[in-house]
């Protein structure tokens, strides 16, 4: 089986998958622009091997294969993998995998900032057109000389094109006042981040922010700070070469102790595994 990229190590912790691959290229952070943040792209050819039950991710994931013979089930549906078609699975969907010998396969794994919008359906399919196409084989070239920034204004090419193939149906763009608290929370992770200080962002009362807040994103105010707090957390361990007591200040910790704490409880393992593991090779195959 041969794979092109950097060798970079993936850790799998109860419900936190890490983006990072043995086989993936890594742009450096914010090299695609505002819209996306590129984890990782690579390209690898399939095998028996890439056979996977239940793989559900924080981070989204593109898929498209310039030859047949690869496939993902989600919700009873077979979604094959073919030069065709771009195959986007959402962030929290689960999905299955399989492949017969030899197909050559795509990856990017990213994530969508705050700002767009959220899924509404599970996997979605986007015709491959002749940009897409043309587009995704450049990023194929690419990788394939470890071009990592190049790479990375590629994928948000093709990922703009995708998006743009996506009809309404997909997407539930998220309401302007909760778009503005979501840019607001991102870029006061350092800081104090109470109910009151949230609710005077959005001109409502402490209950009825919780109320809404809650309506709006199925999470309490508090379960989704400490989400985005250690998100950015395993963002800054993953990219940086920060202490740990350092990210941890960075994203709202006030010690090192209560930090590893809630990481664990989110991430599945403390964060100093989490680096030791994400700079570690790991033979494990590319999903």
């Amino acid at each position: 089986m041969s794979a092109t990229g950097l060798f970079v190590p993936k850790i799998d912790e109860r419900l936190w998958h890490d983006p990072f691959t043995p086989h993936g290229l890594r742009p450096r952070a914010g090299e695609a622009g505002d819209s996306f943040q590129i984890h990782e792209c690579g390209v690898l050819r399939l095998g028996p091997g890439w056979n996977y039950r239940g793989v559900r991710s924080p981070f989204w994931r593109l898929y498209h294969d310039q030859t047949p013979g690869a496939w993902i089930v989600s919700q009873g549906r077979r979604h094959l993998l073919d030069p065709g078609r771009v195959v986007l699975v959402p962030d929290g969907v689960a999905f299955d995998c399989g492949s017969r010998p030899g197909a050559d396969h795509l990856w990017v794994h990213f994530s969508l900032y705050l700002s767009l919008t959220t899924a509404t359906a599970g996997v979605i399919e986007v015709p491959a057109g002749p940009a897409i196409r043309t587009v995704a084989r450049e990023l194929y070239r690419m990788i394939g000389r470890r071009e990592a920034d190049h790479a990375a204004h590629y994928c948000a090419g093709l990922l703009h094109l995708v998006f743009a193939g996506v009809g309404p149906e997909g997407f539930e763009t998220v309401p302007l006042r909760l778009r503005k608290l979501f840019g607001w929370i991102r870029h006061s992770l350092a800081g104090e981040i109470t109910n009151e200080h949230m609710a005077a962002q959005v001109g409502l009362s402490v209950e009825a922010f919780i109320r809404w807040f809650k309506a709006g994103t199925g999470r309490t105010p508090a379960a989704f700070v400490a989400e985005r707090r250690i998100r950015e957390a395993c963002r800054q361990l993953t990219f940086s070469e920060e202490s740990i007591e350092q990210i941890a200040e960075a994203v709202g910790f006030a010690n090192r102790h209560h930090f590893s704490r809630v990481f664990k409880q989110y991430a599945g393992c403390g964060p100093a595994r989490f680096r030791a593991n994400g700079r570690r090779a790991d033979p494990a195959e590319s999903i």
